[in-house]
C-alpha cells in the first residue's frame, strides 16, 4: 500500500510513465525485504552493499537515488520521524569508457542506406538526424510530421515531458527532405514502414541492422554518444550541449566531457601549438 501511494504521488507530479515504472522496479525488491516504516540506515547500507556484489555501480547508484526519494517522501508525509537515508553515502560510479563511432564508421553506416528506395531514404534520414541532434530513441520515435519546420529545426518532446527545439545541419536536413518527399503514409508519425508507423523497437532494429551492414554492432544510444563527442571535439559549449540534449543541468555534459578528454586535449594542443606560435 505504501509503494502504491508513492507511485500515485509520482503520477500526480506528472512524471513520465517510464520513470514511474522504473521507480516501482527498483523499490519492490527492497520493500520485499524490509518494512519501509521501520527500515534503518544499516538495513539500507546492507541492501546496497549486497547489490554492489552482483550489479553494476550505475545500477546501485540508481537504486540509492530511488530509495532517497522514497524515504524523503515518507518523512515529509509524516509516516516516519527519521529519514534513514541520512548519512547513506551516494555510491561511487567509476568513469567508464563511452563507445562512439569514428568518422569512417559514420560514413560506412550512412553508405548502407544510399539507395533511392523508401526504406533507404527513411533510414538515411533517421540515422543522420540521430547523429546530428543526439535525440534519444524515445524522442526520435515520437516525432510527427508536424514537428518538422521549414527552417531546418525539429520540435522535440523529451525526457521530463518538456518540449525543446533542435537544429539540423545541411546533411541531415537534406536527408529528411528526401524522405518526406517520398513518404506516402497517412500516419502522423514521421517514420513509417510497410506496416505503418515505426515503433521504438522498430527503430532500434533499423539501427542495429544498418550497423551490422556497416560491419559493427550498433545500438541507438551510441549515436547520441557520438553526437555529444563530436560536439565537444569541435569546441561546442557544454551549456549549449545541455540545452540541445535535453538535460536540465550541465552535469551530464560534464560527465560526457570527462570521456576522451585526453584525446581532445592532445588534438587541441596540436591546434594551439604553444611553442610553435612563439618561434
Amino acid at each position: 500500500m505504501i509503494l502504491r501511494a508513492y507511485i500515485f504521488h509520482l503520477r500526480a507530479r506528472n512524471l513520465s510513465p517510464a520513470t514511474v515504472k522504473a521507480t516501482g522496479e527498483y523499490l519492490r525488491p527492497f520493500i520485499a525485504l524490509h518494512d519501509p516504516l521501520t527500515a534503518t540506515r544499516r538495513d539500507i547500507e546492507t541492501y546496497l552493499g549486497d547489490m554492489s556484489e552482483r550489479c553494476k555501480p550505475s545500477t546501485v547508484w540508481t537504486a540509492w537515488r530511488h530509495l532517497k526519494g522514497f524515504f524523503k517522501w515518507l518523512h515529509a508525509e509524516g509516516d516516519i520521524t527519521v529519514d534513514p537515508m541520512i548519512g547513506v553515502t551516494k555510491p561511487i560510479v567509476p568513469p567508464s569508457e563511452i563507445a562512439v563511432l569514428t568518422s569512417p564508421q559514420v560514413r560506412s553506416l550512412l553508405a548502407t542506406c544510399c539507395g533511392k528506395d523508401a526504406d533507404s531514404r527513411r533510414d538515411h534520414a533517421l540515422l543522420a538526424i540521430m547523429l546530428d541532434t543526439g535525440l534519444r530513441l524515445s524522442e526520435i520515435a515520437r516525432l510527427s510530421i508536424d514537428d518538422v519546420s521549414g527552417e531546418g529545426t525539429l520540435r522535440v518532446f523529451g525526457k521530463g515531458r518538456k518540449w525543446r527545439t533542435v537544429a539540423l545541419g545541411t546533411t541531415s536536413a537534406t536527408a529528411l527532405s528526401r524522405w518526406t518527399r517520398l513518404r506516402t503514409s497517412t500516419s502522423t508519425s514521421l517514420w513509417s514502414g510497410r506496416k505503418g508507423a515505426l515503433s521504438t523497437e522498430g527503430i532500434r532494429k533499423v539501427v542495429q541492422r544498418r550497423g551490422l551492414q556497416a560491419g559493427f554492432h550498433l545500438h541507438p544510444h551510441m549515436l547520441r554518444h557520438t553526437f555529444v563527442d563530436n560536439w565537444l571535439r569541435n569546441g561546442g559549449a557544454e551549456v549549449d550541449l545541455a540545452r540541445l540534449a535535453g538535460w536540465t543541468t550541465t552535469r551530464m555534459a560534464e560527465r560526457y566531457a570527462q570521456h576522451r578528454a585526453d584525446e581532445r586535449a592532445v588534438t587541441a594542443h596540436k591546434s594551439v601549438a604553444p611553442l610553435d606560435s612563439l618561434t
